[in-house]
């Protein structure tokens, strides 16, 4: 555990992989800062942090907290694996094939098409963050 930091902090990884929302381009989020920066790289998000062993939970707080803050009750992994259970979404480690909970029956198969449009994977509450931002 680093010295310094609060025990939320402590549990997220150094940095996580994910899409930049709005261009869909590789970003690296690093723990405690808000925002992300661009890297060049021929992989998904997914295969990154499955590499660097990082769980759902971790990586949705860290694009959360670099969205709203790492102060922000959903930067917290703890608190997301809550969330992600409650809505039948896979949780634990990432995995080639994700793992739904056993409490909830698996979602129905999706096509690209029945998605709306492609922000990436940061967190579903993005949308609400730029509706927020534009109010300002």
């Amino acid at each position: 555990m680093d010295s310094g930091i609060g025990p939320a902090l402590a549990k997220l990884p150094e940095r996580c992989v994910s899409r930049e929302p709005t261009s869909g381009r590789l970003v690296v989020v690093q723990r405690g800062r808000q925002g992300f920066q661009y890297i060049n790289g021929e992989r998904s998000p997914e295969a990154y942090n499955r590499a660097l062993g990082l769980s759902y939970e971790q990586v949705e707080a860290m694009e959360y907290g670099a969205l709203f803050g790492f102060d922000a009750e959903l930067a917290d992994p703890d608190r997301v694996r809550k969330v992600r259970e409650e809505l039948g979404q896979p949780v634990g480690p990432i995995s080639a094939a994700p793992v739904i909970p056993a409490s909830r029956p698996a979602p129905p198969p999706t096509t690209r098409a029945d998605l709306p449009e492609d922000i990436g994977n940061f967190a579903p509450w993005f949308q609400e963050a730029l509706a927020h931002g534009r109010k300002r």
